[in-house]
């Protein structure tokens, strides 16, 4: 049996070949400069646009609260009369207390009774021990369980507040790591007057990604974050530098607790 043979190459096929390679190698070699010249047109046909680096704002430290926001009471109630802490019980126990309307204050008088239809002492505060509160089921609760007793009005804000929603959380945003803590009611409001004061607002996070916050002349669709940019200086005029003054704190010097 014969083996075929193999052709015998002639001096045009090994100029193919050879022009053939050339030609890969050209094209090859041209890979990059032609993503060059593409990188080089692409930003030179971008619009230019100016993004405002606005010097980022210093916050002291003393106007950070990492804790509660106030010392309420503990479950050993003691308050302070003529520079002496006593137990509640200890005064409350020499007086009946009255039953009626509202009448002057002759001790707590610092107390501003402002909650709503609680306008009596005796709605949280148990009548025959000033030690606990009470429910309105007359079950007495120390006062360490606040949050139970806020919870007979305030149910939508309560179950909030159970699951992270409402108030502050403190130690550990894992429930599973036994360090979190969650600040009862009464560590952020007072009881008497829960509405808060007037507080100095520390200035917001400013950054190139969120732009200036300002979005009362904008277009709906221009709030994307970046997309604001991305369009030329002359559509989108820099913002205009803030008078400090309007950022100054409406209660002075006063001290800011709830």
């Amino acid at each position: 049996m014969s083996t075929p043979l193999e052709p015998t190459p002639t001096p045009e096929s090994g100029k193919e070949i050879a022009a053939d390679r050339t030609a890969s190698s050209a094209m090859v070699w041209a890979i990059g400069p032609a993503f060059l010249g593409v990188a080089v047109w692409l930003m030179g046909s971008t619009p230019g646009t100016q993004i405002p680096t606005t010097k980022p704002a210093t916050i002291a430290s003393a106007d950070i609260t990492p804790g509660p926001m106030r010392r309420p009471l503990s479950d050993a109630a003691r308050a302070n009369v003529n520079g002496t802490a006593h137990a509640c019980s200890e005064c409350h126990k020499l007086f009946t207390p009255s039953q009626g309307e509202k009448h002057a204050l002759l001790q707590h008088k610092e107390i501003e009774l402002k909650h709503g239809m609680n306008a009596r002492c005796l709605n949280c505060h148990d009548g025959a021990n000033r030690d606990m509160l009470v429910l309105h089921d007359g079950t007495l609760v120390t006062f360490g369980q606040t949050p139970r007793l806020c919870s007979q009005c305030h149910g939508t804000v309560y179950r909030d507040w159970q699951r992270g929603m409402h108030g502050k959380t403190m130690g550990s945003w894992d429930v599973r790591s036994g360090n979190q803590k969650r600040l009862a009611c009464n560590e952020c409001h007072d009881p008497h007057s829960p509405k808060y004061l007037p507080q100095r607002l520390l200035p917001g996070p400013n950054t190139l990604r969120m732009g200036e916050q300002d979005h009362a002349d904008e277009p709906e669709e221009r709030h994307t974050p970046l997309r604001r940019w991305s369009q030329p200086a002359s559509e989108h005029p820099l913002p205009k530098e803030k008078d400090p003054a309007d950022h100054a704190d409406p209660l002075g010097d006063k001290e800011r607790t709830p």
